[in-house]
């Protein structure tokens, strides 16, 4: 029951998680982590002390602005603007819970990036991995290097990782249960054990998001991110 509820409800839970650690960096950092400091060569910013490259910047707010054209929209200088916002807070999340997933001794071995990358079906051709169309792919759509996105890769699966590690360390107890549903139901009992279960589950999503809510509002405490977007004045 448990796994069924981690696996129904993953994606939601990644959503409002990330949501919530993207929300708290900017009530924290607001003014300080789009304010441009100081010369940084060709890096754009940088996140506890690493650096992202500009060319790395410059494939996820391509990507962004692929997207919004795709989906039909007209951006404005302040409609580039957001979507630049949006591909730096990307990067800088994605550097975020690397270092958290290093900090917990995650692992993510080359074999598994290689098992992610060979399911992707836009690198399959006849259902299996095609060089040629990651390669192309690489080049024409994403804007990267192979080393530049097989290392986004690594990093995703690493806080796949940590997502899950974290999940699974969350219990509700039976006395826990008993005291929480005794203030919500008042007495009133359970109509059958489906009924309890589920709210069992929902107690549950409940530790989890807190849980993760406390996490991410400890990191945003922590965080040092310095931009450096007079770079980009004149460009896109």
């Amino acid at each position: 029951m448990f796994m069924n509820f981690l696996r129904k409800y993953q994606y939601q839970i990644f959503l409002i998680t990330i949501g919530v650690f993207l929300l708290g960096t900017f009530i924290g950092f607001g003014g300080y982590f789009f304010t441009s400091q100081g010369s940084s060569g060709d890096s754009i910013a940088e996140v506890n002390g690493e650096k992202i490259p500009l060319r790395v910047f410059f494939s996820h707010y391509d990507r962004a602005l692929d997207a919004a054209q795709q989906g039909g929209q007209k951006l404005d200088e302040n409609g580039k603007r957001a979507k630049r916002d949006e591909a730096m807070r990307d990067l800088v999340q994605s550097i975020v819970f690397d270092e958290e997933a290093k900090r917990f001794g995650i692992n993510v071995p080359d074999q598994q990036v290689v098992v992610s990358l060979a399911s992707v079906q836009a690198f399959q051709e006849k259902g299996a991995f095609s060089p040629r169309l990651y390669m192309q792919s690489l080049q024409s759509q994403l804007h990267l290097t192979p080393l530049d996105f097989e290392e986004e890769q690594r990093r995703s699966i690493a806080f796949f990782k940590l997502r899950w590690l974290i999940q699974s360390t969350i219990k509700i107890t039976d006395k826990e249960f008993e005291m929480e549903e005794a203030l919500k139901r008042q007495g009133k009992p359970f109509k059958n054990a489906k009924e309890k279960d589920d709210a069992r589950q929902d107690l549950w999503q409940e530790k989890v998001l807190y849980s993760f809510n406390q996490w991410f509002s400890q990191i945003g405490r922590d965080l040092k991110v310095k931009t450096h977007f007079e770079m980009l004045e004149g460009q896109k």
